[in-house]
């Protein structure tokens, strides 16, 4: 084992060390702690090692991949080019605003379907002064948390179901959903009770350069996010809508990227994608509406 991987396997280890309370056996729901063979435990014997890259996988079956290594692998060039920084920008800002609200030291944050990691690290980077934060990000995938542990070591990464997470009752201050499927049910179980979700999902304009020249029916391409919204609803009580849009300049060698980043593009013939670079398309729209709800009946 190289030495940087050393090193990112004892940062991981003191983190969850740190924050093991949060943690409970997905096996048995017991609670766990890190062990001296840099494994998480319960006191039950459920064992699961810590990986060399230091994040934990505490999927209990193994799951075939829904996305590919590749897309991941895009969508991090995406983010690092900028795509998404007025969206990280208004995210900082909301969870900034909510921990002045309630008054609380530290705030723990989980991104639940994390894909590679970027939206919470670079919120993590805008909160960098506020050191007592924890930062959690999960996916199911274990090539995206792969990339992530790859890249940074402040945060704890897990491979993990968003339809069993491994965590206690009202682990979290605040849930962050991105671009991601949700599951409500865990989501209300893990929020303290006066922690917030935070849903970003797609406007009707998101990415519609891409769509105008992929699909052709108007459906798909005048897109709602409505029934979204009114789900949400029903799960949790809404506290605020805010809407974000903005155009994003991109380059031929970005392009491609974007292309393969996004589920839109799945099963299209080559003849459609190649219409895509034929179009010369020299921007793209970021439509967003992040929806902030809590748990029934709470009070912030």
């Amino acid at each position: 084992m190289c030495i940087n991987s050393i090193k990112k396997k004892d940062r991981a280890r003191e983190l969850i060390k740190k924050n093991q309370r949060i943690f409970k056996c997905p096996v048995c729901s017991g609670t766990m702690s890190i062990n001296d063979l840099n494994s998480l435990a319960c006191d039950s014997r459920h064992c699961f090692d810590l990986s060399k890259k230091g994040y934990l996988n505490l999927l209990t079956s193994n799951n075939a991949p829904v996305y590919s290594k590749e897309l991941f692998e895009s969508r991090h060039k995406v983010c690092r080019a900028g795509f998404y920084e007025p969206l990280i920008e208004m995210l900082s800002k909301i969870i900034s605003q909510y921990g002045n609200r309630i008054c609380k030291e530290k705030i723990t944050i989980l991104d639940a379907g994390c894909g590679e990691g970027s939206h919470i690290y670079d919120i993590f980077k805008r909160r960098k002064g506020n050191s007592k934060d924890t930062f959690v990000g999960v996916d199911i995938s274990k090539d995206s948390i792969n990339i992530a542990a790859s890249n940074n070591t402040d945060i704890i990464w897990s491979v993990a179901d968003l339809s069993r997470l491994p965590f206690h009752d009202k682990s979290f201050d605040v849930v962050l959903n991105i671009l991601s499927p949700a599951n409500y049910s865990e989501f209300n179980r893990i929020l303290s009770d006066k922690g917030i979700v935070i849903k970003v999902v797609p406007g009707s304009q998101y990415l519609k350069e891409l769509r105008e020249t992929i699909y052709n029916d108007k459906e798909a391409i005048n897109y709602s996010n409505n029934k979204v919204i009114d789900y949400f609803s029903q799960r949790l009580d809404i506290v605020d809508i805010k809407n974000i849009n903005y155009k994003f300049a991109v380059d031929e060698e970005l392009l491609p990227h974007f292309i393969k980043m996004t589920p839109l593009t799945w099963g299209k013939s080559t003849e459609s994608l190649n219409c895509i670079f034929q179009k010369n398309i020299s921007s793209i729209t970021v439509d967003l509406a992040i929806i902030i709800g809590m748990k029934k009946n709470s009070n912030l």
